[in-house]
């Protein structure tokens, strides 16, 4: 009798002129797929001589505006009995590989979210929790023409199954949150573009929204804030709360930063409302304290800094999560003249985030 055959995996990427991150991510790669499925959409750099002398199947596809299309494209010519999908400008290390292979062959397990770790210029350090991973199956597809995801078909699959997802603990670093880089690339023109455009066609997508004004913040761009803010409000008061998803918290913090500049007590009265239809959210608590802080009305901002704390999200993030408002604490301590517990707090954000900007500056008050 033959012996079972090893389950396989294939790696699913799109690439364009990423020929300055392929070698690193290649080499980082090393031992994780069975198959290498490329979807190209333009380089006229050396990026696919790099990937086929790599061992990857490219195929060549024009750029349509839409990576859900794109990644469904590589899913057609993936063989693998898994699916992992990873970007040039995402590094693993010889740990990922050694946890992922060796969850192929695990009998109830259908898919993996892994722990990125998006660096930042300033130091900062954010932690998500991603869907990456999951068995390979006919009705499992992409959505959402950018920051496309898979757990909308992938889940349905997995109750159907009887399958559980579980997380890999080893990080990928992800370098993509470099500013320049992505300025070099023209990725918030191309990035805006493509999500007001489909805001065009589908305004109440609140995820769509919700990628909008997280350009503005990222970008620091207050006239897009302003200007996406408004709909975005629209949009939530038309939307059930059904459709508010892990990221509404997030969201309806972006919305009144957009609509509110600088108008800290109607800010903080709107984003209650919003608050009461987005249970336990830690962007919203550190935000109340922020602006309750600012309000100067300190015993509630220290206690909505508090309550922050204890209220991790499907997606972790070390700075929204623990080190903001830790360090809104340590503001209210110095405030209320104990420095003894400012010092405390501010010895567990270092822990934490030792580069962060506010902390070093604080650190060398104290």
């Amino acid at each position: 009798m033959l012996p079972p055959r090893a389950a396989s995996l294939s790696l699913c990427m799109i690439v364009k002129d990423e020929a300055d991150m392929l070698p690193g991510f290649l080499q980082s790669v090393q031992g994780l797929w069975d198959q290498l499925v490329v979807v190209d959409t333009g380089s006229t750099d050396n990026s696919v001589a790099l990937l086929q002398a790599a061992g990857a199947q490219v195929m060549h596809q024009p750029w349509r505006h839409d990576f859900a299309w794109a990644r469904n494209h590589s899913l057609d010519a993936a063989r693998g009995d898994w699916i992992i999908f990873l970007d040039p400008d995402e590094y693993v290390s010889p740990e990922f590989v050694a946890q992922a292979r060796a969850l192929l062959d695990e009998a109830g397990i259908g898919a993996a979210t892994v722990a990125m770790h998006n660096v930042r210029e300033d130091g900062h350090v954010q932690e998500a929790h991603l869907l990456r991973m999951f068995r390979r199956a006919p009705g499992v597809r992409f959505r959402h023409a950018i920051h496309e995801d898979v757990g909308e078909t992938l889940l349905p699959y997995l109750r159907a199954s009887g399958q559980r997802a579980v997380h890999l603990r080893a990080p990928i670093i992800h370098h993509g949150y470099s500013k320049a880089l992505a300025l070099a690339r023209n990725k918030k023109q191309r990035d805006t573009a493509i999500i007001t455009a489909s805001l065009r066609q589908n305004p109440d997508d609140l995820y769509l929204h919700f990628k909008l004004l997280e350009q503005a913040r990222f970008w620091a761009d207050a006239e897009l804030a302003r200007s996406a803010a408004p709909l975005a409000l629209q949009a939530w008061n038309r939307v059930p709360d059904s459709g508010l998803n892990y990221w509404a918290g997030e969201l309806a913090v972006m919305l009144v930063d957009g609509l509110y500049p600088g108008q800290w007590e109607p800010a903080l009265q709107q984003l209650q409302a919003l608050g009461a239809r987005v249970p336990d959210s830690p962007a919203i608590a550190h935000r109340c304290g922020e602006l309750l802080e600012l309000l100067a009305r300190l015993d509630e901002a220290q206690a909505a800094f508090e309550r922050a704390l204890t209220l991790p999200g499907p997606a972790i993030n070390t700075q929204l999560g623990n080190v903001r408002p830790r360090m809104g604490l340590v503001r209210i301590a110095i405030a209320k003249h104990d420095l003894e517990a400012a010092r405390a707090h501010l010895q567990r954000a270092h822990q934490l985030a030792p580069q962060d900007p506010e902390v070093v500056f604080t650190q060398a008050l104290l």
